[in-house]
């Protein structure tokens, strides 16, 4: 079980480390957009009348989502973390447990009703009322993407923790406290 459960969080850390490389890619690319686009607006009075839609359709989006998955690998999301100074080891992992199989139907839900809307956008071929008419599903693809790469994560966490619980191995390793030692 657990060799299956390694081969499968291997393979969701490869996938979120190339997601990661374009997600920052694309947040370069925005930055280099909005400096080019203030910078030939404010010298040559000559904006990107193309650059709004493609910042905040594409490449903000998409560094978002195509990062989040990553983020919850790495620990670098918001976490309140309080009680988890005052309980021991093996309560930290049920606290983990619990909440990671709470936000399973979440982003499932999540996952499914924008893969929903994204498959009915590609369907329809409906385009954007913008002056660019891109098709819509390639604006909203980037939610099913991310949501549904966040909750095979939290599966896979509930399952890690879940054995690290059963076990007493540290499948998983359980997230730094802030403010403690170690914790960055």
């Amino acid at each position: 079980m657990r060799r299956v459960y390694a081969l499968l969080r291997c393979g969701l850390d490869g996938l979120d480390g190339a997601l990661v490389a374009v997600g920052c890619l694309m947040l370069f690319a925005l930055m280099c957009l909005v400096v080019a686009d203030v910078s030939l607006r404010y010298l040559f009075n000559a904006p990107l009348q193309w650059s709004y839609e493609v910042i905040s359709n594409y490449l903000l989006p998409g560094s978002f989502f195509l990062a989040v998955s990553h983020t919850l690998r790495s620990h670098s999301h918001v976490a309140v973390d309080i009680v988890h100074n005052y309980v021991g080891r093996r309560t930290r992992y049920a606290f983990e447990s619990l909440a990671s199989i709470l936000a399973i139907p979440a982003f499932a839900i999540c996952a499914w009703m924008s893969a929903g809307a994204t498959f009915n956008d590609l369907q329809t071929a409906v385009t954007s009322s913008s002056g660019m008419a891109v098709p819509t599903w390639t604006v909203s693809i980037f939610l099913p993407l991310g949501f549904g790469l966040l909750t095979i994560r939290f599966v896979l966490n509930a399952i890690g923790y879940l054995l690290s619980l059963a076990t007493g191995d540290e499948v998983l390793m359980l997230p730094p406290i802030s403010g403690a030692e170690g914790a960055e």
